[in-house]
């Protein structure tokens, strides 16, 4: 009976000893686990951070480059805007000049017509008082000539006069047809000097065709070894594109500082 209650109450104890002992491991392995999930999320929390920081980092990073690009970009239509102002500028100027020019050599043509016009008049009223006084010449060598071969210095008062009128007539006849024929001769040389006028013409359009197309073909291989005159107007240079232009004006400006 003593024996049966020593070992229940030895094995109590062992029993209790187990019991404490695996409270023990438990509470171990809770703390294990405890500091194990504490530490999983210290470091996920400190991978959200840096997640986070990188995140704004970036975000930062993002909204200078984009503040930067815009800059950029603002510069350049500034640019853009400048530079199309400037061109229209210089185009206004070119279409102002050539407005100009063109006025005076309207101005200038009119000129020329005009003084044509009087020296044409001057030179038909020499033509006509010329041709006049060379009428009245033949006239009256025509009037002495027909009066002395009919004799009217033999006829009576009468048949002077009748013979008189006759010669008048006759002589003013040849007259009439002498002028007819001078003013043929004229209309002839006139129609002969136009179209000797068309033909030149038509040969200075050509050689005018030629020398634009051989400066479109060799003008900006050339560039700055041309010689003086090849370009007779601004419209020459304005064919060959805007960069020559730009280039044959820097050009000229170079040349102008030597």
């Amino acid at each position: 009976m003593n024996v049966t209650r020593s070992y229940i109450e030895e094995f109590q104890k062992e029993q209790a000893l187990w019991r404490k002992k695996k409270y023990e491991e438990m509470e171990e392995e809770n703390r294990k686990i405890s500091e194990f999930v504490n530490m999983q999320q210290q470091r996920e929390n400190d991978w959200m951070a840096k997640v986070q920081e990188n995140g704004e980092k970036r975000l930062q990073l993002q909204n200078m480059l984009a503040q930067k690009l815009a800059e950029m970009l603002q510069q350049r239509e500034d640019l853009e805007q400048v530079r199309q102002e400037l061109y229209q500028e210089e185009q206004a100027e070119i279409h102002k000049r050539k407005l100009k020019e063109e006025a005076e050599e309207k101005l200038r043509k009119q000129k020329e017509l005009k003084q044509n016009f009087i020296e044409q008049m001057a030179l038909k009223e020499l033509v006509l008082q010329s041709a006049k006084e060379e009428e009245e010449i033949f006239r009256k060598a025509m009037l002495a000539k027909l009066a002395e071969d009919d004799r009217i210095e033999l006829m009576n008062a009468q048949k002077q006069r009748m013979k008189q009128l006759e010669h008048r007539r006759a002589v003013e006849k040849l007259i009439e047809e002498r002028r007819n024929q001078f003013l043929a001769d004229k209309q002839h040389e006139l129609e002969e000097w136009q179209l000797q006028q068309r033909r030149q013409g038509c040969i200075n359009a050509i050689i005018e065709e030629e020398r634009q197309k051989l400066l479109k073909e060799h003008a900006t291989k050339l560039l700055g070894y041309l010689p003086k005159g090849v370009f007779k107007k601004e419209d020459d240079i304005d064919m060959l594109g805007e960069e020559f232009r730009k280039a044959y004006q820097k050009r000229s400006e170079i040349c102008e500082e030597k």
